[in-house]
């Protein structure tokens, strides 16, 4: 078995055919000790991996009297490094001013001013839908004198990893000295579904661009969650961030449902964290090893399965 056409989150598996004496029917393709998808051809597609990390795919042959043969040879692939990293910003100076408040949906965050005039809040989120019309509200704080601020935001609605686009730009405001400053922005019927990066900035006097550094003022980052404009069939399901690097995994349903639980699995197989609280939204992964996990959710008669790495 070869593997080929490696990306960040596919891959394409082949393989020669089995033979027997009643014959092949369809081979079994594992990921580690677990079956991942089952064909009736002499290859397959992976999909749902995560960048930058190392698999281990082999086979089972099975045939028409319900035999099946020992593991083919092993394969072992690491995806590539697609990760998505966004341009760094800051204000090198964030004594005199700074953002102690942003409200979006289900944000609502107060804070004091960052390190180095960035703080990394992607752990907060909130979800909207395509073609929803919705009002983000920001509140500066001057410990001392009140200054001119300007201020813009930020969507990365097709996940490539910046805010060039057009659109992904989605309010700004000149300069003013108002307590609190509201806009309203809509969010494209062709944003990409899943969960994306929300850039705030608040610079002195003039109005921010998305990436670099500037003398006064602070920059704040969030996580907003793009789901559909109406009910779908399948509930779309969210997981960041990914890798896990502290211990927190968060989870977004594009429809929250009464009836979910959620299991953290190990490549084996094993049930490690089961959680039967619906309105959990945030999971405590701090005591799993480094690795690779799938996060299985029921949602009534239906299940969803994620994959993520714990760093």
């Amino acid at each position: 078995m070869t593997a080929s056409n490696v990306t960040a989150t596919t891959l394409s598996l082949s393989w020669n055919a089995s033979t027997d004496n009643i014959g092949v029917t369809g081979y079994d393709v594992y990921q580690g000790n677990s079956i991942t998808t089952s064909v009736t051809g002499t290859s397959a597609n992976i999909a749902g991996l995560t960048s930058g990390t190392a698999y281990q795919f082999k086979i089972k042959a099975k045939d028409a009297a319900g035999n099946i043969s020992g593991f083919s040879n092993t394969v072992n692939v690491t995806t590539t490094s697609g990760g998505v990293t966004y341009c760094s910003a800051n204000g090198n100076n964030a004594t005199e001013e700074y953002i102690s408040r942003v409200q979006l949906g289900s944000i609502d965050k107060t804070s004091a001013a960052g390190n180095g005039g960035y703080n990394d809040f992607t752990s907060e989120s909130t979800n909207l839908s395509k073609g929803s019309s919705n009002t983000i509200t920001v509140t500066p704080t001057w410990p001392g004198t009140t200054y001119n601020e300007a201020y813009r935001v930020w969507i990365d609605y097709n996940q490539d990893g910046d805010f060039a686009d057009a659109g992904e730009q989605v309010w700004s405001q000149s300069s003013t000295q108002d307590a609190s400053v509201s806009g309203s922005f809509t969010v494209p019927s062709s944003a990409t579904n899943g969960a994306t990066r929300m850039r705030v900035i608040m610079r002195y006097n003039t109005v921010p661009s998305s990436c670099g550094s500037f003398n006064y003022g602070e920059v704040e980052d969030y996580t907003v969650v793009i789901g559909g404009s109406t009910a779908k069939q399948t509930n779309s399901v969210s997981i960041y961030p990914n890798p896990v690097t502290r211990n927190i995994l968060n989870v977004s349903f594009e429809t929250q449902s009464k009836e979910i639980s959620y299991s953290v699995i190990d490549v084996v197989g094993k049930t490690i964290i089961t959680i039967t609280d619906q309105n959990k939204s945030a999971i405590d992964v701090g005591g799993l090893k480094q690795g690779v996990y799938f996060l299985k959710f029921t949602d009534g008669n239906k299940q969803y399965t994620k994959r993520f790495v714990k760093q």
